[in-house]
This record gives structure tokens, C-alpha cells and sequence, in this order.
């Protein structure tokens, strides 16, 4: 298990120090253990060797598509299984709303295997111009699911966009992680939405793989192949980082110092000892901190 923490770490361009035990487990595991940009990784001690890692949206940002491809690789390689991976493709033109793929499904040009379409609509109370519609395509317990939804309100106003949220569990996640590792990832994200559901003119021929794709999904489609897994992410700030520092390990130097009656030089000695650990992003971050 450490040494999956020194590699997701890496992974994440921290270290293993940023990792911060939590008073409780999740998902069934009595322990738990928080890392940056919200990794977190569950396990029931003493058993090491069996144990739960989720990267969350902002960790796959913060590690990036060549740092991620790798660690696939790395989890391949170590009998790592893939229990569920989210793929996701913003649709900033907002081509097709959620509505808009409820009327398709239902028409004679959608082509799946899939049965049931759930649709909501929710606000928030005091903002009911800011509704936002959301369906669903598959059963919950399906291995494959799709989530299209409108991500703007979701995110508050950061992402103004309407989001295709494919869902692979099991078996299909197994394939997926492999995929993902030896594929362009904008071509796997639209092979696998293709594969769940496609929107062919139904009058354009009599078979079904020589119809023309519906126009919007056509256009969409191609943008996802074309599309860059992630945008670059800024470097965090020396604020940033003293801010975290404080907030998260505060409590800890308190103790110390406490200990060892105000006395300042325990303290001291711990940054000495810091300072001569210091790795390339440490010294990335306070070049950074002179500069500005």
C-alpha cells in the first residue's frame, strides 16, 4: 500500500507527507486517508495488500493526461482492478440538451441496446431560473450509464456547459482502464458513447451502419476525438500552500510546540530537517513565491 501512496503521489506532483489520516473509514473500510486535490484511499488494517483508491475529477485535472495514462499502466502492471471509471466530455456549444436526447431516443434514429430513460428537473430555492435538466441512460445497476446533464448549474457557473457522463463498472471499467492506457482518450470517450447509444437518420438508408450520423451528434462526436483530456492546471501559490499547510497541519505543530513548552527550536529543527527533503516542486514553488 505504500508504496501505491508514493506512486499515486507522484502522480498528483506531491509527496507522501500530504496524506492525512481521517477520523473514519468509507465504503465499508474502517480506515481512511486523504491526499491532494481529494484522492482518498480506504483500507482495514493490518491487511495492506487489499485496499480501495478513488481519484476524484479535480485529482485526474491535477495529475494530467501523461501523469494518469501512466499510472494506468502502473496499476495494470501491479494487478491493479478497475472497479468503476467516469468518462467524461464537455459540450461547450452546447449541441444537444438533455432534453434533446430524450426526443432522440425515443424517435426511430437512436440506436442502442439500451431501454429506460430517466429525466429530472431540480433548482435550487430562490433561484428558479437556474434549473437545470439532467437524464439519465441505462438502470442503475447497468455496467454502462449514461449521465447528460447541464453543468453549468451543477458547477455554480464554472463550467458552462452541457456535460455526457459516462458511467463503466465491472467489467466494462476493466476494459476501459485497458483501453485508456493503450488509446488516444478522446477517441475512447467517443467510441465508448457510440457504443452505448448512436442517433442515425433513419430515412438516410436501409442499413443501419450506412445511415448518416444526426448532424449535432456527428459534430459532437468529432470534437470528442479531437478533444484534450485536460486543460492545463495553474501552479499553486505560496499563499495557496501556507493556506493549506495551516489549515491541515496547524493542529499537529500546535502539539509540538505545546510539548515542548513555546520553545521555537523543536520547530526550527523540523524545518531543517525539511529543507534538506526538499524535491523539485518545493523548489518550483518558493522560485515561484521570489518572482512574484
Amino acid at each position: 500500500m505504500d508504496s501505491v501512496i508514493e506512486e499515486v503521489s507522484v502522480t498528483l506532483h506531491g509527496d507522501y507527507e500530504d496524506w492525512i489520516p481521517l477520523e473514519y473509514g468509507y465504503q465499508g473500510y474502517r480506515k481512511s486517508i486523504l491526499g491532494p486535490a481529494g484522492a482518498r484511499l480506504h483500507f482495514d488494517p493490518p491487511n495492506a495488500a487489499h485496499f480501495n483508491l478513488s481519484l476524484p475529477g479535480q485529482a485526474c485535472q491535477l495529475a494530467g493526461s501523461d501523469y494518469l495514462k501512466r499510472f494506468f499502466g502502473y496499476c495494470i502492471e501491479n494487478c491493479g482492478k478497475a472497479r468503476r471509471i467516469d468518462l467524461a466530455l464537455d459540450d461547450f456549444d452546447k449541441l444537444i440538451t438533455p432534453q434533446d436526447v430524450e426526443a432522440e431516443f425515443h424517435s426511430s434514429n437512436a440506436v442502442t441496446h439500451v431501454r429506460t430513460i430517466m429525466g429530472i428537473q431540480e433548482s435550487k430555492r430562490g433561484f428558479p431560473e437556474r434549473a437545470g435538466a439532467t437524464r439519465y441512460l441505462g438502470a442503475a445497476s447497468s455496467d454502462r450509464r449514461l449521465r447528460v446533464y447541464d453543468k453549468n448549474v451543477e458547477s455554480g457557473g464554472k463550467i458552462d456547459a452541457i456535460r455526457w457522463e459516462l458511467q463503466a463498472r465491472r467489467k466494462a471499467a476493466e476494459k476501459c482502464l485497458h483501453d485508456l492506457v493503450n488509446g488516444a482518450w478522446g477517441e475512447v470517450i467517443r467510441r465508448y458513447l457510440v457504443g452505448l447509444i448512436d442517433f442515425r437518420v433513419h430515412d438516410s438508408a436501409v442499413e443501419v451502419e450506412d445511415r448518416t450520423r444526426w448532424a449535432p451528434y456527428e459534430q459532437l462526436m468529432q470534437g470528442a476525438s479531437k478533444a484534450a483530456a485536460y486543460f492545463p492546471v495553474k501552479p499553486k501559490t505560496i499563499e495557496e500552500f501556507e493556506e493549506f499547510w495551516r489549515v491541515h497541519q496547524g493542529p499537529s505543530i500546535a502539539i509540538i510546540l505545546e510539548h515542548h513548552g513555546g520553545d521555537l527550536g523543536a520547530i526550527i529543527e523540523i524545518a531543517k530537517d525539511g529543507k534538506r527533503r526538499w524535491r523539485s516542486k518545493h523548489k518550483a514553488l518558493l522560485g515561484r513565491s521570489k518572482r512574484g
